[in-house]
């Protein structure tokens, strides 16, 4: 009679279910463990005692900036996101400190600022009794100027909330998410999460690009507006090649973030308005203007605005599709810089 191998008698039974076992470890533990595979090495925060289990045994590899008031640490991790492109990691303390920094919250949305927050919440156990320092609600305060935002059902799902958290903060167009971690989550189990390469380069519609690249070649004075997208994706170089092939004028678009073409080079024409009237005026000689990282376009101040009246041809790249969705004349190309250019 033919041997069969079950779980009961297969020899390797118990070193193959070892082996394949998911590690656990605590919600804290997981969580760094997952930063440092993202790259994430500085944490800005202004804590209190909801986050106290999240900074205790701090380990020496991760720098924890702290602020003295919540709206100077958003405004920090802001920055540091922009200079390193890479999500920066954000510690608040409650509803309280969501509330304080929700004015640079909203400056990071503007900005497409890619951002991790976390905030503490009072523990499960007393969340029904509406304890001090509870939040009610607490995924709904920072919206709609986060692009995700949850407080995980089980302490179990922290890690893989702050990882969804993490992947959607860098996916054109970037921005802020949220997390709220209740204070007794941190020393919960969970199982280790390993950081993921997901990635974030979409591909121009090549009709489009290929009817872009025609109006360049039948323009007579073509115009190329340059948003902060531009330098965002680290596509200066790119965008400096593309300028000097087609010849246009180069102006930098409103309210740009970013410098994303060089002030010094013979092709930039300066800085359009956020009004209607002046920025269609700064237009009005050219056949062809192509937006590029930019809306089309950010006012100020209301007006007529002449270059939407039809005699300006006007083309869109855009890696954000409610940008493409508001344009209110021409052809939008939803893609990303560096495959665009």
């Amino acid at each position: 009679m033919s041997q069969q191998y079950t779980a009961a008698n297969c020899p390797h039974r118990e070193e193959t279910t070892l082996a394949s076992a998911p590690k656990t470890t605590t919600v804290k533990d997981a969580t760094l463990h997952l930063m440092r595979g993202l790259g994430i090495d500085r944490v800005f925060g202004n804590p209190g005692s909801t986050e106290l289990p999240f900074l205790s045994d701090w380990p020496d590899d991760i720098d924890y900036v702290l602020g003295l008031q919540e709206a100077t640490v958003v405004g920090m991790a802001d920055g540091y996101a922009q200079a390193t492109r890479n999500a920066s990691f954000v510690n608040l303390h409650s509803a309280a400190g969501v509330g304080h920094a929700l004015g640079n919250i909203y400056t990071a949305h503007r900005n497409q600022t890619p951002m991790v927050i976390t905030a503490g919440q009072q523990a499960r156990s007393i969340l029904p009794l509406q304890a001090f320092l509870y939040a009610d609600r607490a995924s709904e305060f920072p919206r709609p100027y986060v692009k995700y935002s949850v407080e995980p059902a089980r302490a179990a799902d922290v890690p893989a909330a702050i990882a969804r958290a993490y992947y959607v903060a860098m996916q054109p167009p970037c921005g802020p998410t949220f997390v709220s971690v209740p204070i007794d989550d941190w020393a919960q189990p969970a199982q280790l999460i390993e950081a993921r390469r997901i990635s974030r380069e979409i591909g121009p519609d090549p009709e489009a690009i290929r009817q872009l690249v025609a109006a360049l070649a039948a323009s007579k004075n073509p115009a190329l507006i340059v948003g902060p997208g531009v330098d965002r994706a680290d596509c200066v170089a790119a965008m400096v090649a593309v300028a000097e092939k087609t010849k246009a004028a180069v102006w930098v678009s409103p309210f740009s973030a970013r410098c994303s073409f060089p002030e010094r080079h013979p092709q930039f024409h300066g800085f359009l308005h956020a009004s209607p009237a002046q920025l269609s005026d700064a237009l009005k000689d050219y056949d062809l203007v192509v937006v590029i990282g930019a809306p089309v376009f950010t006012f100020h101040v209301e007006g007529h605005a002449a270059i939407f009246d039809g005699d300006t041809t006007i083309f869109q790249i855009t890696d954000d599709a409610d940008s493409a969705a508001v344009a209110p004349i021409g052809t939008s190309i939803i893609a990303s810089m560096a495959p665009a250019l």
